[in-house]
């Protein structure tokens, strides 16, 4: 796809905006550089990109914070429907009545549905033109968004409050938003007997919603420091923080990257280690490197991950220690413990 992609970003990049998801990361990584605009939901995408494009814009595919009109939005289509779905009706904010909205997608991406819709959405005929492996629908914007062409999200800006997940705040747009995480509740199950001592410092890598932080919470009084990647998970994450009254903060991070050393007792996390998941790179090396790193040298780290990483051999890297709590219904609950020398203050 970053050929096409490319293509089409440069053909006039004052007047495009490219909307960026993990589809769109590897063409960054080869040093490709265009002097128009991009909007991502992804914190690593919007910081990797800083320097590369004119304007980088991190927000949950809010298209009127760019506060332009664009000729051209060009949108390698997300893995959700209801993303899908909620920019194609973004779009009518930011493109001006003839511009063009350009979706690429692969053949199981549903980019051959996502062409129809959107010529009923822009009142255009449909467009579509097959590149290689890849698809590129061109639509023509020719009339405003109303209640009749407007593309069914599933509500997408609106955090709910949902029983499945015990009343916490989530949305669509974030892995899992609407269960609690096999993984996620194994791993809260050891929090009683590894909890740390009342006061600690506590950080949550990959926050999600804030499920383990807030199930962390019944146990004691912390103070939390909840991360992750992705802009919607960041929304929710604050609310259920504001509700259940957890002290603390919700900052984006790639992987707890841009947080200090040696600043916390206690790192929990439930990495997306999922399979089917887009890895890059040795993303498990990533959140144990950071997880020591966070940590104070009497600190310890509780991970869950599904039992086909190798996780506790990983962590010798990092930790003196490293010991299996649990392993069941496909995932495995280590507790690490002794960040080397070297990752933590």
């Amino acid at each position: 796809m970053s050929t096409l992609l490319q293509q089409l970003l440069m053909e006039n990049p004052s007047e495009t905006l490219w909307i960026a998801d993990e589809n769109s990361k590897s063409l960054l990584f080869s040093g490709f550089s265009y002097s128009g605009d991009l909007l991502t939901n992804r914190w690593d995408i919007a910081r990797l990109a800083e320097g590369k494009v004119r304007h980088s814009f991190f927000n949950d595919f809010r298209l009127d914070e760019t506060e332009r009109h664009y000729r051209r939005i060009v949108y390698p289509v997300s893995k959700e429907k209801a993303v899908v779905h909620h920019v194609i009706n973004e779009c009518h904010r930011a493109l001006g009545l003839g511009g063009e909205l350009a979706l690429l997608g692969g053949k199981q991406s549903g980019i051959k549905t996502y062409a129809a819709k959107t010529a009923s959405c822009f009142g255009s005929s449909k467009q579509l033109e097959k590149h290689g492996s890849e698809y590129l629908s061109l639509n023509i914007l020719h009339s405003p968004l109303s209640a009749e062409n407007r593309l069914d999200e599933d509500n997408y800006p609106e955090l709910r409050a949902l029983e499945k997940i015990d009343g916490l705040c989530s949305k669509p747009g974030l892995f899992g938003w609407n269960k609690v995480d096999t993984g996620s509740a194994l791993l809260a199950g050891t929090f009683d007997e590894h909890k740390p001592t009342d006061g600690a410092s506590v950080v949550d890598l990959g926050c999600g919603y804030g499920y383990l932080s807030t199930e962390l919470a019944k146990c004691g009084d912390f103070h939390f420091t909840a991360t992750d990647n992705n802009a919607a998970a960041l929304i929710a994450c604050r609310e259920n923080f504001k509700r259940r009254d957890l002290r603390g903060t919700v900052v984006p991070s790639d992987a707890g990257a841009e947080l200090g050393d040696g600043i916390a007792d206690l790192v929990i996390c439930n990495p997306p280690f999922h399979q089917g998941f887009q890895m890059e790179g040795d993303l498990t090396s990533r959140f144990l490197s950071n997880a020591a790193r966070l940590l104070r040298r009497s600190g310890r780290a509780l991970f869950v991950v599904n039992e086909f990483i190798p996780l506790g051999k990983k962590s010798l890297h990092y930790f003196s220690s490293a010991k299996l709590l649990l392993r069941d219904k496909g995932f495995c609950v280590y507790r690490l413990d002794g960040p080397l020398d070297g990752t933590a203050k």
